[in-house]
């Protein structure tokens, strides 16, 4: 029975393969026998060539199929090494005597005049069965290892994505809910600049929800998003911080993973207009760069607040990102002291 379920396993494997693949096989094997009919031209020509050796390749691809889809998944990839190699030792044995046979008497009788079951005649027929088993093997191989590095590319793929899409999930409820707060906030002080303050907001939602969701996006759009933040942060902080401002518009057409400079820009308000400051304060600078885009935030800090502090969940948040996104291509730098906090993003970037 178990040879038995072995034989329809295979037979069954066999025909699902040449199923899916028939046209492939079926080509190649025909483009095997023409270049072999070309090389070695038997007979008045090209076309009783093929057909002398069309029998053949037929038996040398039926040892290679018994190979690849009966011996070598039941045997050799679960590690019965001696059944395998005595059994593919038989195989080419069983095929042997019955392809010498056939070979001489479509081939080899007007090549060479030796008797068909000559030792040499049949050594030189084993080998040819052997190196057919050997080719295939290699290509299986080969096919599965492609295979096999490629799932693993787009698996790593996919977890780049996801864990990208959990970071991203992380900022945008941080950022929307630090601007609602600070709509309320103006609201409640009657301002006349809320009006202003909306249409400003909704310009950043609109980047956040839908431009920022899409992947990657233009250097230029990330920059107008930090000046309508900015902008925002003015508006709300009032008298209460000083922003001296300098980002220098792109040269090139970069493109950027959105709202990284955005985490330093707003660790630099939470931070700098503290309760705690009398008078705070935030830098922003932004330079083009050989091959990307340089930003450097600095802001005044209460006394011991500590680094792990001011960057928090933002700054880890943002390293994972870089990390993920920008391995090797970008440098990040953290400066504090007793009164200020500065921390530098140099990216590199590709053009659009």
């Amino acid at each position: 029975m178990g040879f038995q379920n072995s034989l329809h396993t295979f037979f069954s494997g066999f025909e699902k393969s040449i199923t899916k693949h028939k046209l492939y096989h079926v080509l190649f094997w025909l483009l095997y026998t023409a270049l072999t009919a070309s090389v070695i031209r038997i007979g008045n020509s090209w076309i009783d060539s093929f057909q002398r050796q069309l029998p053949i390749v037929a038996t040398h691809a039926l040892v290679v199929y018994v190979n690849l889809y009966l011996l070598l998944p039941k045997l050799l990839l679960v590690r019965n090494y001696v059944t395998y190699i005595f059994s593919v030792l038989l195989l080419i044995a069983g095929a042997t005597f019955p392809l010498a046979i056939l070979t001489h008497r479509l081939v080899a009788q007007e090549v060479i005049q030796d008797e068909v079951w000559s030792s040499f005649f049949l050594f030189l027929i084993a080998v040819g069965l052997f190196f057919s088993l050997i080719l295939s093997m290699t290509l299986k191989f080969l096919k599965e290892w492609y295979q096999d590095q490629q799932s693993k590319r787009e698996l790593k793929q996919v977890q780049l994505q996801t864990e990208l899409m959990y970071l991203k999930a992380q900022i945008n409820p941080h950022f929307l809910f630090n601007s609602l707060n600070n709509l309320y906030a103006l609201t409640l002080m009657k301002s006349d600049l809320a009006p202003q303050i909306v249409l400003r907001l909704s310009d950043i939602l609109r980047y956040v929800l839908y431009e920022a969701s899409a992947g990657k996006v233009d250097i230029q759009k990330e920059i107008q998003h930090l000046h309508d933040f900015i902008m925002l942060e003015k508006l709300r902080l009032g008298d209460r911080i000083t922003v001296n401002l300098d980002l220098e518009e792109p040269q090139y057409d970069y493109t950027i993973e959105p709202m990284l400079y955005l985490t330093l820009v707003e660790n630099a308000f939470k931070h700098g207009a503290q309760s705690e400051i009398s008078q705070g304060w935030v830098n922003i600078k932004g330079r083009t760069i050989k091959d990307g885009y340089a930003l450097l935030v600095e802001n005044s800090t209460a006394p011991k607040v500590s680094v792990n502090k001011a960057g928090g969940i933002g700054l880890s948040n943002l390293r994972k990102r870089l990390d993920l996104i920008y391995q090797g291509k970008y440098q990040l730098d953290i400066v504090q002291d007793d009164s200020q906090y500065s921390v530098s993003l140099i990216l590199t970037l590709s053009h659009a």
